[in-house]
């Protein structure tokens, strides 16, 4: 479980880095009105998700701000439920929403015939960095290639642009990370410290501690799709990044 436990940890951090490597490319790349209209989507789910946990943790949203020139913003109070792991869910909260979103969006483009896309993910994901990195730069020019040049589907570009602009929003913003930090932190040294009790005692008593493995499945689960997604992201995001760059703009 350990193990387990810290591939979860080193993977969140990957994750993190990722997310916030694809926002500078997409914002250095077009210029800032379009950036903003290229974000739009993503800025609203990321801001909506702030704001669905604020609810479930009673916090008091004093202000919603879904979309301005510098973004958006949800100004909310202290959490009435769960202390600082309820302020941390607050602040990584569009780490579930958006890849949440995300699967919504792929089982509507993909079940509705109108659409004519075909986005079956055919990679069997595991943790190892190297199958998780060239399985998903294969599997991705595979859904490009096949919608675009055999489907021919016009509707693929629209899900393409979604699925940059969402993917680019996954980040959390410093100030998320000033509030969560510590929560955060407690959260996986006490997933930390629990596997060490079940590796090192508990397991010896026959205890297999279903709970902690359904929640670091739950957790890995999350992290792999926003790692996916994010890369994903960035096969859309470095050839206008490139483009840019040998302009001399």
């Amino acid at each position: 479980m350990l193990a387990s436990a810290i591939d979860l940890l080193f993977w969140f951090s990957i994750l993190v880095l990722i997310s916030y490597l694809l926002d500078k490319l997409w914002s250095r790349s077009l210029a800032r009105w379009i950036y903003l209209l290229f974000a739009a989507p993503g800025i609203i789910v990321h801001e909506l998700s702030h704001y669905t946990a604020c609810r479930i943790t009673g916090a008091h949203v004093s202000r919603v701000k879904l979309m301005g020139m510098e973004g958006g913003s949800v100004t909310h109070g202290p959490p009435k439920r769960g202390g600082v792991f309820g302020q941390a869910l607050i602040s990584m909260a569009p780490f579930f929403g958006i890849p949440l979103f995300l699967i919504l969006l792929a089982v509507l483009f993909d079940n509705i015939s109108f659409f004519n896309c075909d986005l079956t993910w055919r990679r069997s994901i595991d943790w190892n960095a190297g199958s998780i990195l060239i399985g998903t730069f294969r599997s991705a020019f595979s859904l490009i290639r096949s919608n675009l040049l055999e489907r021919r589907s016009p509707w693929f570009v629209l899900y393409l642009y979604l699925a940059a602009s969402l993917t680019a929003s996954l980040a959390p913003s410093r100030q998320d990370f000033k509030n969560s930090w510590i929560g955060i932190a407690l959260f996986f040294v006490l997933i930390i410290a629990w596997s060490l009790l079940n590796d090192h005692l508990l397991s010896g008593w026959g205890w297999k501690a279903p709970a902690t493995y359904f929640i670091l499945d739950l957790m890995g689960w999350i992290v792999v799709i926003g790692l996916v997604l994010s890369l994903f992201g960035l096969i859309l995001a470095l050839p206008f990044y490139l483009t840019k760059k040998l302009s001399g703009r």
